[in-house]
């Protein structure tokens, strides 16, 4: 009960100043926000984790997350607010539809010492990214938020993924992802930039090793996660912000969803959306890349 309180005097809060309160629409929220809060039993989830974690901790939900932080709570109410709730709002106006329907744990770790030590004491984990991981088999999300949030956003774009397309393959769930960790996000709309990552897919086309976008899309888990994990990373997502620049991405995902039964590569929807061979995409793609800088 307390969450739903604190929803709805901040939805009284946003309405401070206004010479009128629309009496539906409060109770439209309220009810929704009752709608939403059943759906998942927090507090169960909130006693668990007490019992395990230090009093340092702070607890907050959003939608199907379970924020939990060693950050102040002021601090950790900014990621909530400027990344978590406006990044879900984005995903959903452009791409996905099925919202996942069980609580999604996101660990908010102030530093590198508390991250992996947490990400042990909880999972055994310690060969750990220094940003951050999603646990697909907990349901969890650890993050080294020091870091920034870009990572943060790469592994929700996972977890919404996982219940919204769930026979995604890696390299195009791992080229989604990757776009969003340099991004912005304005007026319900998420957009990539390019990143650090640029480098890996420019040094392979200078120096020959370059592989084809076919190669790509056909790769299983074990090819793409492989010993040239760092260049496909590199080219799913810059492939990804490619198709966003044409104006195809959207496309792309949604026509992919539906039809990855019947094209599990997606070289087909790919084909279709461009109007030409993905051989043919493969040059163009490369002379838009060759192009970039990361500044």
């Amino acid at each position: 009960m307390k969450y739903k309180l604190i929803f709805i005097l901040l939805f009284l809060f946003s309405y401070c100043g206004r010479s009128s309160i629309d009496l539906q629409t409060l109770e439209q929220f309220k009810q929704s926000v009752q709608k939403d809060s059943s759906k998942f039993d927090f507090e169960t989830k909130i006693s668990e984790l007490q019992n395990k974690l230090s009093t340092e901790f702070v607890y907050k939900t959003n939608s199907c997350f379970l924020i939990v932080s060693n950050l102040t709570e002021n601090e950790t109410g900014k990621i909530i607010n400027h990344t978590i709730v406006s990044a879900e709002e984005c995903f959903y106006n452009d791409f996905f539809e099925i919202k996942p329907n069980e609580i999604i744990t996101i660990f908010l770790f102030k530093d590198d010492k508390t991250y992996r030590n947490w990400a042990y004491k909880l999972y055994g984990d310690d060969d750990l990214s220094p940003y951050g991981y999603y646990k697909p088999s907990k349901k969890v999300m650890l993050m080294n938020i020091n870091t920034g949030s870009g990572t943060l956003v790469h592994e929700m774009t996972h977890a919404f993924v996982r219940y919204d397309f769930p026979d995604i393959p890696s390299w195009f769930n791992e080229g989604l992802g990757s776009l969003y960790e340099r991004c912005s996000i304005d007026n319900g709309e998420i957009l990539g930039y390019v990143n650090w990552r640029l480098p890996s897919l420019q040094n392979a086309i200078n120096d020959g090793s370059y592989t084809t976008l076919e190669e790509l899309f056909k790769t299983n888990d074990d090819e793409f996660y492989g010993e040239n994990s760092g260049f496909n990373y590199s080219q799913a997502r810059y492939f990804c912000l490619y198709m966003q620049e044409k104006g195809l991405l959207k496309k792309f995902y949604k026509a992919f969803r539906t039809g990855v039964s019947k094209d599990p590569t997606g070289i087909a929807f790919a084909e279709e959306l461009f109007g030409k061979k993905l051989k043919e995409i493969d040059k163009t793609f490369l002379i838009w890349a060759e192009k970039l800088k990361y500044e």
